[in-house]
């Protein structure tokens, strides 16, 4: 089956314990309308080889169990947005997805990766609805619980991400900026769950 390619423009906040996300009237004062969150379990399996040489390339894969979009995942980083390529979820590496590794790292690469990491999120998320209904934020609040598989070492933090939803202006990423930095939110630019795990 053919990958599903997408765009993906968000937004990182470190965020301690204690924080809350900014509250319905907040985001009613700019004209948006938060809906009520909901809750997910989530595992992620990432891969690389074992010298990093996707992460070179700014290029992730893994593993999704859990969530919208469950299933394997090729991930690469851009100056303003990444690209992804999405299939389905499967036991075996799908054969596009293959392809792909085959290409970045040369015949056979595919055959050379390991899972790297490990990360189980406790996300709760939120929709953000403009004056015409129409969906155009995505808020998550994630608990992260990470484990490098190659040294055994363990993160535990807290984040949250704004996501940008197909066809929405990217200057709200600017308007509820300040909201989520008086809420208690610290902006995280170009670190991903992966890069930290790995650190």
């Amino acid at each position: 089956m053919d990958a599903v390619e997408s765009l993906e423009i968000e937004r990182k906040y470190a965020v301690d314990d204690p924080a809350a996300m900014p509250t319905t009237e907040a985001f009613a004062a700019l004209g948006l309308r938060l809906e009520a969150p909901e809750s997910h379990g989530l595992e992620a399996r990432y891969f690389d080889t074992p010298g990093g040489e996707l992460a070179a390339q700014r290029a992730a894969v893994r593993m999704r169990i859990g969530g919208k979009d469950e299933g394997w995942h090729l991930k690469e980083k851009g100056e303003r947005a990444a690209r992804e390529l999405l299939w389905p979820p499967a036991e075996a590496t799908p054969e596009g997805l293959r392809a792909e590794l085959d290409r970045r790292l040369g015949q056979g690469g595919a055959a050379r990766i390991v899972m790297i990491a490990r990360l189980r999120t406790q996300r709760t998320t939120a929709l953000l609805r403009d004056a015409a209904g129409a969906a155009v934020i995505e808020l998550a609040d994630d608990r992260v619980d990470a484990t490098n598989e190659l040294t055994g070492k363990r993160q535990r933090w807290r984040e949250w991400e704004a996501e940008l939803l197909p066809g929405a202006d990217e200057g709200l990423l600017d308007r509820i900026e300040p909201l989520l930095l008086a809420a208690g939110g610290a902006r995280q630019r170009g670190t991903s769950k992966i890069q930290r795990t790995m650190s």
